[in-house]
């Protein structure tokens, strides 16, 4: 892990504020008291105990937006991925402007970050997403004031006990999917490049049609995620034409142009294809002459 998470020498904070409209989309700094940015070394270092680095690092696996994940996990993935361009551009940002009275505004904000610097002068970016504070806003906080309960009317600011993942590097260290996900805005850029990731897999399997399946893909957010998964293969070249089709025959898929042509699901079968393709459809036979279809939501390769 290339930075000392013991010798941090300054620690900025950062919120990245969108109303309810989805409108005004700013990231601000948030000035911070000694004391706060001691408890974001704390929230820094509960996260790598919690993700197991250094250590785990050469042995995580690759974040793959297609699968089902628990709420903690120890994933990681590069940032250069594709659909971490908008991650990317956060990373790139500078002299944003500071704001004493950003948090005024708290129940806009979506997400917030801490950028760390060590005694080298190498920078860790943090994230969270501001669940907390939603709830926070729309509940009735009260105080004791020398024995007597009053009503809190300032704004609050919760800190959480850990971060959802961290950048480093070009390497993303992801803890909870969910979080990275929502402030990184995968599903969007999933769906997105929905239609560029079927070209990039009808180049690499090139008896495959993948036009239907595009179509279908840019409207249907599930499908979109199994094409980024498939597209990061690096096997697509080796996918035998006549093992595809008896899969595909195998758990009831309807194919055109099985035997030569340009093969292709035909419509309403796109996403059972799809499955095929990214390994997460399989047939049971345990009784006789009743074979059983399934989907995995999650799958390890044994």
């Amino acid at each position: 892990m290339n930075f000392n998470s013991q010798n941090i020498t300054l620690v900025t904070l950062y919120g990245f504020f969108e109303d309810a409209q989805s409108q005004n989309p700013r990231h601000i700094q948030i000035p911070v008291a000694v004391q706060v940015q001691n408890e974001l070394k704390t929230m820094l270092l509960e996260t790598i105990s919690r993700l197991g680095l250094p250590a785990s690092a050469g042995a995580m696996k690759t974040f793959d937006p297609a699968e089902k994940y628990s709420s903690e996990e120890q994933l990681k993935i590069a940032l250069n991925t594709a659909y971490l361009r908008d991650l990317d551009s956060v990373i790139s940002l500078s002299n944003l402007p500071s704001d004493v009275h950003a948090l005024d505004a708290i129940a806009d904000l979506e997400y917030y970050y801490a950028i760390f610097t060590d005694n080298q002068n190498r920078k860790l970016y943090a994230f969270r997403r501001a669940s907390q504070f939603k709830g926070i806003t729309k509940s009735k906080l009260t105080w004791i004031d020398g024995g007597l309960l009053k009503m809190m009317t300032s704004s609050i600011f919760r800190l959480d006990i850990d971060f959802d993942y961290i950048v480093l590097d070009q390497d993303v260290f992801i803890l909870r999917p969910s979080g990275f996900e929502f402030t990184a805005n995968i599903g969007e850029q999933i769906l997105q490049a929905a239609a560029a990731n079927a070209q990039n897999i009808s180049s690499a399997i090139t008896y495959l049609d993948m036009t239907s399946i595009s179509t279908y893909a840019t409207t249907h957010k599930r499908s979109a995620r199994l094409l980024a998964a498939i597209k990061s293969r690096n096997d697509l070249h080796l996918v035998d034409r006549n093992l595809l089709v008896q899969a595909c025959q195998s758990y009831g898929v309807q194919i055109l142009n099985p035997e030569q042509g340009q093969l292709t699901p035909d419509t309403g079968y796109e996403y059972d294809f799809l499955c095929i393709l990214d390994r997460r459809a399989y047939t049971a036979l345990l009784i006789p002459n009743q074979s059983e279809k399934y989907e995995a939501a999650s799958r390890v390769q044994k």
